[in-house]
């Protein structure tokens, strides 16, 4: 049995879908049980329980001899897994596949605050006494859709990142399709793979939308003083804003680069595009 932690979100609600289309043998824990039926699917096993009450782990975790976690950003996030790890441990769970973040910002002494709790998390699992596998996925395209109301409002892209700089992108359906294969196939113990699909840039990002649409979408470079005043205006809390800042900082500088083979090798099928990205969410940016 597969225990799946985050599975309501963005890249988690990937990973069941593929562990569904494998027939796997899973069970998410969810602090609210209805509300993931809802978007998870009536066939979904879901067992209630939260993140930061280590019994109801205990409980939820309860016949499991594999795990995959994920949870959301926060300031208490490397407490919140590191206590997981521990949880899933005492209980018998042999196998945690750890979602982490990519290789540019997962550093002990980055400056971002999300960046060293992966670290600290990735650290904590690689010291247990169970089996581990890391996924750290490249830049999602998923975060592009943020973009919409700027395409739809002002018929621009705006972004404090430069235009031609190279970026590992990947689509989360294909974490998720990855995640599904270590979870349920042999000879991924004790690896970290990177996952990224394909290098472009937000030029290329920029041709795509202006294709689908039929009339040019121009990327702007914007200072990064403007994206944090916007940031703040939105309420965004100081430690997310670093994060932002400091992701955007490391992309620019082109650390972020890095395709490989990983997502094919590991799931059998080649990486999504960006051009499949923006034809599948086309409608979005439409308004």
């Amino acid at each position: 049995m597969i225990g799946i932690i985050g599975g309501t979100g963005n890249t988690g609600s990937c990973v069941v879908a593929s562990l569904k289309s494998k027939n796997a043998d899973f069970v998410c824990l969810a602090r609210d049980p209805l509300a993931a039926k809802e978007k998870l699917g009536e066939d979904v096993s879901i067992v209630k329980a939260d993140i930061n009450d280590p019994a109801s782990i205990e409980i939820g975790l309860s016949g499991c001899t594999k795990l995959f976690l994920l949870s959301g950003h926060n300031p208490t996030m490397a407490q919140q897994e590191i206590s997981v790890i521990e949880t899933a441990e005492r209980v018998g769970v042999k196998h945690i596949v750890k979602l982490s973040g990519g290789d540019a910002i997962v550093q002990e002494n980055t400056p971002a605050m999300i960046g060293r709790a992966h670290w600290e998390i990735e650290q904590a699992l690689k010291s247990s006494n169970v089996d581990w596998i890391i996924l750290r996925p490249a830049f999602f395209m998923q975060n592009l859709l943020n973009t919409a109301p700027m395409v739809i409002g002002q018929a621009k892209i705006m972004m404090p990142i430069i235009a031609d700089v190279k970026i590992a992108m990947i689509d989360v359906r294909d974490t998720g399709d990855v995640a599904a294969s270590v979870l349920t196939e042999d000879g991924h113990s004790k690896k970290t793979y990177f996952l990224g699909g394909y290098d472009y840039t937000l030029n290329d990002f920029s041709n795509k939308i202006s294709d689908e649409l039929g009339k040019k979408i121009p990327f702007v470079e914007i200072p990064i003083e403007n994206a944090v005043a916007v940031m703040k205006d939105k309420g965004m809390p100081d430690w997310l804003i670093d994060h932002q800042v400091t992701l955007m900082g490391l992309v620019s500088s082109g650390v972020a680069a890095g395709a490989n083979a990983n997502i094919e090798n590991i799931s059998g099928h080649r990486a999504r595009s960006l051009a499949n990205f923006v034809k599948d969410n086309i409608n979005i940016f439409k308004g």
